[in-house]
């Protein structure tokens, strides 16, 4: 590989650096937001909570936002180690192989992310929807 190859590839990982950080922290964003604006405006928009039906679709919605931040969080520290792992082992023999375990590893909690992200929602629009 020549110098303008590498120079290429390594603005590549840093530009999908870069991209992993802002889907980390937008996750993080709305899920928080989701979160807090729910608690905060629930009464607001379903003004009576004793006659509201479904309440455990609000209560999934709160648990699949917390859910979410904590896998962050742990998605967050797995691509930590991830990084560490690769310093130290990148020239092991078996780099190739573990980088690709890690990164299978960080895609999985970011599809889980995505999906709990989804479902808090989903959830959370239904309650609103059936009983306003």
């Amino acid at each position: 590989m020549d110098d303008q190859d590498k120079q290429y590839t390594n603005e590549l990982y840093k530009t999908l650096s870069y991209s992993n950080e802002q889907f980390d922290k937008n996750v993080l964003f709305i899920a928080s937001g989701a979160l807090g604006v729910s608690f905060a405006f629930i009464e607001k928009i379903v003004p009576n909570m004793n006659e509201a039906i479904f309440k455990d679709h609000l209560i999934n919605a709160w648990i699949m936002y917390a859910v979410v931040i904590f896998v962050s969080m742990v998605s967050h520290f797995v691509s930590s180690l991830s990084l560490r792992w690769s310093i130290s082992n990148h020239n092991s023999k078996n780099f190739e192989r573990g980088r690709s375990n890690w990164n299978m590893l960080i895609r999985c909690l970011n599809i889980l992310l995505m999906i709990g992200l989804l479902i808090g929602t989903l959830l959370l629009i239904n309650f609103i929807e059936i009983n306003i």
